[in-house]
C-alpha cells in the first residue's frame, strides 16, 4: 500500500522525521554502510575512527525512535494545529483525534514497523559492541581477520536497520 504523507511537521513529528533521516542517511549510509572491512582495518591501524565509539548510542536512538513510531508519524496532532479545527469544542476535537489516529493505524502498521525497527536496532547495537570488543584491544592483540569478520556482521545488521528506517514514513501519514 502506498502511504500518502503530508509535509506539515509539528515539533514531535519533526523530531521523529529528523531522527529517522539522520539515522538512515547521515549515520548508516554516510558513516557505516560505505566502509568496507579493509577500510575499517586501515582506520583502526593508521588514522583512527573516534566516531565509531558513539555508534552504539546511534543504535539507541533508533530504539528510542521505535518507541515513538505510533504517534511520531500520526496526523492526530494536526487536529490541534489546523485553524478550522482549533475552534471546535474539546469533546469534538477528541472524537476527531481518535478517528484520525484509528484511520492512520488502519493504513500504516505502526506496531509492526516499530517492532522491526526495534529488532534491527538491537541486532545492530550487538554487532557494534562485538566489533568494539576487538577494536579496543591493544595493537598487538588485535586480529585483522576478526576485525573484518565483525565489521561484516555490522554491515549485515546495519543494512537491516536501514531497511527498517526506510520503511518508516517520511512525514505525517494521512489516511
Amino acid at each position: 500500500m502506498t502511504l500518502r504523507t503530508f509535509s506539515f511537521q509539528s515539533q514531535t513529528t519533526c523530531t521523529s522525521v529528523n531522527v529517522r533521516g539522520r539515522l538512515k542517511h547521515s549515520w548508516l549510509e554516510n558513516e557505516v554502510l560505505n566502509k568496507t572491512p579493509e577500510i575499517v582495518v586501515t582506520l583502526r591501524h593508521e588514522v583512527g575512527w573516534p566516531e565509531l565509539q558513539r555508534f552504539p548510542a546511534d543504535a539507541d536512538q533508533a530504539l528510542a525512535l521505535a518507541a515513538k513510531v505510533e504517534f511520531g508519524f500520526s496526523p492526530v496532532r494536526l487536529v490541534d494545529q489546523c485553524a478550522p479545527l482549533t475552534t471546535l469544542p474539546e469533546d469534538q476535537r477528541l472524537a476527531i483525534r481518535q478517528a484520525v489516529h484509528a484511520a492512520y493505524l488502519g493504513c500504516f502498521d505502526a506496531h509492526s514497523a516499530a517492532q522491526c525497527l526495534r529488532d534491527a536496532a538491537n541486532h545492530t547495537k550487538a554487532a557494534l559492541l562485538a566489533l568494539l570488543d576487538e577494536w579496543n584491544k591493544p595493537d598487538v592483540a588485535i586480529s585483522d581477520t576478526e576485525l573484518q569478520m565483525r565489521w561484516r556482521g555490522v554491515l549485515r545488521e546495519a543494512e537491516h536497520l536501514r531497511v527498517a528506517l526506510d520503511a518508516l514514513p517520511k512525514g505525517i501519514v494521512l489516511p
